[in-house]
């Protein structure tokens, strides 16, 4: 199987020093982003998504970098970097948590909760190359909440955006990673696509309101980073998502909470 044949989605969150599995230090991240512009492309998410929904062969050696929770330190630590090397990025925010804190119900106890972009660095960063997502107003499990509550939460995400960047917001990112068929018919109607937390790379039949992604957490190490597009790379990625359903961890469809 040819590696270099399938997009790759990868998934941060904060660029701060820690030893979280949701934090990349400020140094690791530049030199992964050195390594990118020296090995692969990096294209926007509406390049892959619109290959798949047109039925076009997907771009080669692509990487599409996400970030999810919109963490203040992407301001001050990622986006300078991806400025200079020119590389685009989506960050998936949750709008109701916009200048507080990742401390929102429902998050896990081991995660300490940090700073999130406010509104003016949001405003700021959109009249750059980079694009925002949504990732509902509160957080949720999407799949626990009842249609009218789940719509409010997924379309007044993309509203609040919209209000706030001036950008037409495209991009859904599922909380949690945990979406069900109810959950994905109401992004379906809002959204060109959706990223979930299932681990993979993106294949011609991927489902573009559950693209795969590989969290950057799984790629710490120099040499895992440096495998991307390559066969041992997909055998690494599928053993990660072997562990993650065997450990019942969020793996795309989410039948219920």
């Amino acid at each position: 199987m040819d590696a270099a044949r399938f997009p790759v989605i990868l998934t941060y969150h904060s660029i701060s020093e820690g030893d979280s599995p949701l934090e990349v230090s400020p140094s690791l991240f530049a030199e992964q982003m050195e390594w990118l512009r020296a090995n692969v492309r990096v294209a926007p998410l509406g390049e892959v998504v619109g290959a798949l929904t047109e039925g076009k062969p997907l771009p080669q050696r692509t990487v599409v970098l996400t970030f999810d929770d919109g963490y203040s330190d992407f301001y001050s630590s990622a986006a300078p970097v991806l400025r200079r090397l020119k590389f685009p990025a989506t960050i998936f925010v949750p709008t109701g948590f916009c200048g507080a804190t990742s401390g929102w119900p429902g998050q896990s106890a081991w995660v300490n909760p940090q700073p999130l972009l406010d509104w003016h660095q949001v405003a700021a960063l959109a009249k750059e190359a980079f694009s925002f997502g949504a990732h509902s107003i509160t957080h949720p499990a999407l799949p626990a909440l009842s249609t009218e509550e789940a719509k409010h939460e997924i379309g007044g995400s993309k509203t609040e955006l919209e209000e706030h960047t001036g950008q037409k917001v495209e991009f859904f990112a599922y909380p949690y990673g945990r979406w069900n068929a109810g959950v994905r018919a109401i992004v379906q109607e809002e959204y060109r696509g959706a990223c979930s937390t299932g681990a993979g790379v993106v294949e011609p039949d991927a489902d573009p309101f559950a693209l795969p992604r590989v969290d950057v957490h799984y790629l710490r190490r120099r040499a895992a980073f440096r495998m991307l597009f390559t066969a041992p790379f997909l055998a690494y990625v599928a053993t990660r998502r072997f562990i993650r359903r065997i450990r019942h961890q969020p793996e795309g469809f989410y039948a219920r909470v």
